[in-house]
Order: structure tokens, then C-alpha cells, then sequence
């Protein structure tokens, strides 16, 4: 089968079934201006694009649109040019199955909407907020106090990017 249609009928499989379409979700971290129908989302004037290009506004993975998932975007080097991920997910994916040479690794911090380093984030992992591309949430914060806050509010663990992608991992077995 193409691959296309394999992606496509993975990602349409993926939303029906985690839920991406959730309910707007209420959270100490979301400022009332930038609540949208989805927890990930932000008004594209307040997502960052570090990828350019015709499609920069695209995950190259899924091709889903990154301001609607922008909470959980990923984004990193790869062949001297950057990828921004919708998703945790999508990076592992590019990793992974595509065995891209990846560097320089940043993602979204939810309390702060700007990129990080992985290294430096805190991510929740299994929160009752919908994630993106799977099952199983993965927010990341800059501060601990927010991460810890967001548990409290939301459930899930704290960890590190090593550990969230372990379990991204797992989406693939």
C-alpha cells in the first residue's frame, strides 16, 4: 500500500481515536485570551514557525496545521535545515522510521509558548488533556512550578524529554 495512504489512514485512525478534537479544557496555564477549542491550540499571530518554506505552517510528518497543535510542538535539525513537529509523536516518528539525523532539539513550553531546549523542559506525561498524535498526552514546561501545578490540576507524571520519549517510543511497538 503507498505510504501516503498508510500516513493518511494513521492520522485519521490516530484522531478518532485519541481524541484530538477534544473539548476546550480549562487550565490555570491558559490565559482567557488565548483559549481556543482545543487545549493546543494558539491564534497563528502567537505560534512561532522556525521552519520555512511553502509548507512551514505543516507538520512534515503528518501535515497536520502546528498553530492548531502548537502546545505541543517539537522542532528540530535535521541535514541543516529545521522540522517542526506537531508533536512528540511525529519528531520519534522522523527518528525512528525515517532514521533522520536529528539535532538540536527544541519543543514548546506551555507556559511560556516559546521554544526550549528538550533538555531543559519538564513534561507531563499522561494528563487527562488530549495530546497530540497519541494517546497518551505530553506537555512540556519551562518551569517546574507550572509542570507541577498542571499535574496537580490534570494528573499525570513528571519527567524529563529522555523519559516522555521513551514513551513516545512506545507508540510505535
Amino acid at each position: 500500500m503507498n505510504k501516503k495512504i498508510v500516513m493518511g489512514l494513521s492520522v485519521l485512525a490516530t484522531l478518532l481515536f485519541s481524541g484530538c478534537a477534544g473539548d476546550e479544557v480549562k487550565s490555570a496555564e491558559v490565559k482567557p485570551e488565548m483559549k481556543m477549542e482545543r487545549f493546543q491550540s494558539v491564534a497563528m499571530n502567537e505560534a512561532t514557525m522556525l521552519q520555512t518554506g511553502e509548507h512551514k505552517h505543516a507538520c512534515p510528518e503528518c501535515g497536520m496545521k502546528l498553530p492548531m497543535f502548537y502546545k505541543t510542538n517539537h522542532a528540530a535539525t535535521s541535514n541543516g535545515k529545521v522540522k517542526q513537529y506537531c508533536s512528540l509523536h511525529c519528531l520519534v516518528d522522523d527518528k525512528m522510521n525515517n532514521k533522520s539525523n536529528l539535532s538540536d532539539m527544541k519543543v514548546v513550553a506551555v507556559d511560556t509558548l516559546k521554544f526550549i531546549d528538550v533538555k531543559d523542559a519538564i513534561y507531563v506525561v499522561g494528563s487527562d488533556v488530549k495530546g497530540t498524535m497519541s494517546g497518551l498526552s505530553k506537555y512540556a514546561f519551562e518551569g517546574r512550578m507550572s509542570a507541577r501545578r498542571f499535574a496537580e490540576e490534570h494528573q499525570g507524571q513528571i519527567m524529563n524529554f529522555d523519559e516522555a520519549y521513551d514513551y513516545a517510543k512506545k507508540d510505535f511497538e
